[in-house]
């Protein structure tokens, strides 16, 4: 699942900057067909090769692990459905579930305030 965020975020950046797959491989410092691996969700980039392509696309890492919004092209919501049943294994108890979603700036908020009394209550340190 880690693997097809990672190559649907790299693609969705490349697009937004008019990148190719040759010009994201040349600022990475990495071969053309280990991004084409990579972005085909076959290849398993190290902590560092990751950081490459996130600082040859001028994202910040997180940006690349992060859950993309549904309907982004390669994503939709049986996808977000499929990564938050694993939230058991992560350690989430009954009734607490980990959901993502593109809300006003006023939700955000709220949502901060939810998130924070969510963690306290679970005693998780950030």
């Amino acid at each position: 699942m880690h693997k097809k965020i990672l190559c649907i975020n790299i693609m969705r950046h490349l697009a937004m900057r008019g990148m190719r797959k040759a010009d994201l491989a040349a600022k990475a410092n990495v071969s053309i067909s280990y991004i084409s691996d990579v972005t085909n969700a076959k290849g398993n980039p190290s902590l560092d090769t990751m950081a490459a392509i996130a600082d040859a696309l001028e994202v910040p890492l997180v940006t690349l692990l992060t859950v993309p919004p549904v309907g982004t092209d390669g994503w939709d919501a049986s996808l977000s459905d499929a990564l938050l049943k694993d939230d058991a294994k992560l350690g989430l108890p009954s009734g607490f579930r980990r959901v993502s979603a593109i809300v006003s700036d006023h939700q955000a908020f709220q949502i901060a305030k939810w998130h924070k009394t969510a963690h306290d209550r679970l005693k998780i340190k950030e």
